[in-house]
């Protein structure tokens, strides 16, 4: 009975422990809940004080400003609106002059003086005097040769020419007081003829040991060095005069009722560009070239400065007509719509897109036979992809524009 009571009690008392154990854990918990709210509180009260801030914040830069409105931009005010801007083109004005139509011809520049030359004598070659290239005078020594033993006959030969010769001036004072045979006399005449005509040769040989220029040029080539032993034969230079050029062009039949002897040609070459040369026609040839059916014909080339020279490439533009008084313009400002010439007229900063009938042209001009007139002004930069009435602006203007050179020539479309 007993231990049943003190069982009991032990159970109660269990019990009460257990009790009393999670209670002490419930309020813990409790205190811990508690403060975390506290803190979640104090955050978010902290959260929204911000929050209000960069609201009064935005809301102060979002006010206008009182001086500004009292204070307007000065730039602003003077600005004016903006207007669409017309293209920038450059101008120039249609003007007059001379024009002509030529047919053009291709050919080389040659020397019409062409001399080789050679040695007279024979010998080592002891001096090189003159190289290619090189400007030389008629009877210029170009070369010598080693000559110690022609002068040594030279001076031979002139001391028994004048032994001799003195000779025959005592012969001959006892031959005109008749103490000398007529017979003996004459021989010895003879002998001093044969004697002077040794010692001439004598002196030519020596001479020859010298070669001269034949006459003033140019030497292209040289063909002899030091030490060379050199004949009669032997050629040693080739020499061009360059004070007469010609040029040989060939022209078909068909050509030659365009031309006559002394008909004046245009030359260029694109070794000199931009630079023009005069020439005219200075022979024709009567008959035609079995191989080619062409006549040859010969050109005179004045060259200035002594530009041209024997070698170069040229093309020889033959004038066969001439305007001397035709409306010009540019080359440059001609543009090509379905293969027909336009140009841009300018009117009012306005561009109309004009159609022009042309005539003769050459390397920088167009003639104007219909479609445009003197003193136009007309576009001739910018005029590519430029529209018919489309609005331009003026950059610059070029003038009344004639040609430079009053002999300036058209091309036409022949070439050979």
């Amino acid at each position: 009975m007993m231990l049943q009571r003190i069982s009991v009690i032990l159970g109660i008392l269990i019990l009460l422990w257990a009790f009393s154990g999670c209670s002490e854990e419930a309020t813990a918990d409790k205190a811990s809940s508690d403060s975390t709210a506290k803190t979640s509180s104090t955050k978010a009260d902290s959260a929204k004080a911000d929050s209000a801030k960069v609201a009064a914040k935005q809301k102060r830069n979002k006010q206008p400003n009182p001086k500004a409105k009292t204070q307007p931009n000065p730039r602003r005010k003077n600005q004016k609106p903006r207007v669409a801007e017309g293209v920038p083109v450059k101008v120039s004005v249609v003007g007059t002059g001379k024009i002509s139509q030529h047919v053009l011809y291709s050919s080389a520049v040659e020397a019409e003086e062409t001399i080789d030359i050679y040695a007279r004598g024979s010998g080592l070659v002891r001096r090189v005097l003159v190289e290619e290239g090189e400007r030389v005078r008629e009877g210029q020594v170009l070369i010598e040769l080693v000559d110690d033993e022609l002068k040594l006959n030279e001076a031979e030969a002139k001391l028994m020419y004048q032994k001799l010769e003195s000779q025959l001036k005592r012969k001959e004072e006892l031959f005109n007081r008749q103490l000398l045979a007529k017979e003996e006399y004459e021989d010895l005449k003879i002998n001093v003829e044969q004697n002077k005509i040794r010692w001439e040769r004598a002196r030519l040989s020596l001479d020859y040991a010298r070669v001269r220029a034949p006459v003033s040029g140019v030497i292209s080539r040289r063909s002899v060095k030091l030490g060379d032993r050199i004949g009669a034969s032997t050629k040693l230079y080739e020499m061009v005069n360059l004070s007469r050029l010609i040029a040989y062009v060939h022209v078909p039949g068909q050509g030659m009722h365009n031309l006559a002897v002394g008909q004046p040609a245009l030359i260029t070459t694109d070794f000199l560009p931009g630079t023009k040369f005069d020439g005219k026609i200075l022979r024709i040839s009567p008959v035609v070239d079995p191989g080619s059916g062409t006549f040859k014909v010969t050109l005179e080339l004045e060259s200035k400065n002594r530009l041209l020279r024997p070698g170069m490439f040229v093309n020889a533009h033959i004038v066969t007509a001439t305007h001397p008084q035709a409306v010009l313009v540019p080359k440059r400002a001609v543009v090509y719509d379905d293969g027909l010439p336009h140009v841009f007229v300018v009117s009012d900063s306005t561009v109309n897109k004009v159609r022009f009938e042309m005539g003769f042209d050459d390397t920088e001009f167009v003639e104007v036979l219909a479609g445009v007139k003197k003193g136009d002004q007309i576009v001739v930069v910018g005029q590519n992809g430029l529209k018919d009435k489309a609005k331009v602006r003026i950059i610059e203007g070029e003038g009344l524009r004639i040609p430079a050179k009053p002999d300036s020539t058209g091309e036409q479309a022949e070439k050979t």
